[in-house]
């Protein structure tokens, strides 16, 4: 049989009743920096909370440019209005026959009308 030798080093050995020894993997892995969940929460709802305020932000302006576009859509349709009742004033019969008399134009007594279908007409274009 084989003899064994246990080699007991005593400098080594830092055994303390009641205490956990942490490995190196596990020191390694505090050092390197893993995220705690509270930072992580914290860091969430601060970017979550100024997403929501940028949004708020947004909306507040542009409900702000839509009543101003209202405004100048109601400014608009007022003029229009304006201009179509300005528009049948000045086409109505009234106001071309006050302009005839302030041009000084007088009424047609005869009409005479000239013939399109002149024979003449139609030879001369034969040609």
């Amino acid at each position: 049989m084989q003899s064994r030798n246990v080699v007991i080093r005593r400098n080594s050995c830092n055994w303390r009743p009641g205490k956990k020894r942490k490995t190196e993997i596990q020191r390694s892995m505090s050092v390197a920096g893993f995220i705690n969940p509270v930072v992580g929460v914290a860091v969430f709802a601060v970017f979550a909370g100024l997403l929501y305020i940028y949004s708020i932000n947004q909306s507040a302006v542009k409900g702000y440019q839509i009543r101003q576009i209202e405004k100048e859509i109601s400014q608009i349709k007022g003029e229009n209005e304006s201009l179509r009742i300005r528009e049948a004033e000045l086409k109505s019969l009234y106001k071309i026959e006050q302009a005839s008399k302030d041009l000084n134009m007088s009424k047609a007594d005869s009409v005479t009308y000239l013939e399109g279908a002149n024979p003449l007409a139609l030879n001369m274009s034969a040609r």
